[in-house]
């Protein structure tokens, strides 16, 4: 009739200290298991650049990525050249993003103390004239980043599934937070040592790619295709150039809130 090794979380505790992680330990003789703690555990990730979709409705996003598309002329490989166009796009939207709405939740933050006090001070006496419109931008204001803010949770989360106008903040966060702690590696075990720094895990990583990987090396055995009967593929066709009929088609077909590449600009910024 009772369930243990069982912890209740709210979603206002779970939003409130998203860093924190519970981990099960071993039952050792008991029946039950201790249910560890940490606060702090999957730490800080490092910033990356991540387009934001909104910025597409903002004023001056055209001028911005316009003045950010430069390349110097000394690159002349046309895929280095869109690489050094990306990153300082991506540089450049970072910073103009941060000048241009700033940070929303310490915006909203304080627009809601202002109102709290003009509140406060009406019910004590008459607002005055220039107290009345600051409370009525402040609240129109209010609303837009509240809007704002669910956009912005919405493409964090990845939620795809929940319509337009069912935005829920504190679901979206709920679901970005609990994807990220399911991402989360807090230890791997090599040979018979357990690691937990994650400088020391990302190492571990690393190497162990580059073992699955191999090196490159002359061959003291070569297959004898002709023998087996393999018929040869010509591969030219691969090797010519796209058309820019074929690009377009390609970007036409991209879903506009997906990110196809690691540039993390999705498919609304290419059309």
């Amino acid at each position: 009739m009772t369930k243990i090794d069982h912890v209740l979380v709210s979603v206002d505790w779970d939003l409130e200290y998203p860093n924190y992680l519970l981990q099960a330990l071993s039952s050792g003789v008991s029946d039950h298991a201790p249910l560890h703690l940490s606060t702090g555990a999957l730490g800080c990730p490092k910033k990356r650049f991540r387009f934001k979709s909104y910025w597409l409705k903002l004023e001056g996003f055209h001028d911005a990525v316009r003045e950010a598309w430069v390349c110097s002329d000394t690159i002349v490989d046309p895929f280095k050249r869109l690489d050094v166009l990306f990153r300082n796009a991506a540089a450049s939207l970072q910073a103009w993003g941060q000048r241009t709405t700033g940070n929303i939740k310490l915006l909203m933050a304080v627009a809601t103390f202002v109102i709290c006090r003009l509140d406060k001070a009406r019910e004590d006496r008459t607002l005055m004239d220039q107290e009345l419109w600051l409370r009525h931008t402040l609240k129109l204001a209010l609303l837009g980043m509240a809007s704002l803010e669910r956009t912005i949770e919405r493409q964090r989360s990845r939620m795809r599934w929940v319509k337009d106008g069912d935005a829920n903040t504190k679901l979206f966060q709920a679901f970005a937070n609990g994807k990220r702690a399911k991402n989360f590696i807090p230890k791997i075990k090599i040979g018979e040592e357990v690691v937990t720094e994650q400088v020391l895990i990302e190492e571990a990583f690393s190497c162990a790619y580059e073992e699955l990987l191999g090196f490159d090396q002359a061959r003291d055995i070569s297959l004898d295709l002709e023998f087996l009967g393999i018929q040869p593929i010509d591969l030219n066709e691969p090797e010519e150039i796209f058309m820019e009929e074929e690009v377009w088609h390609v970007i036409k077909e991209l879903r506009p809130d997906r990110v196809p590449g690691p540039d993390a600009f999705c498919g609304a910024f290419y059309q």
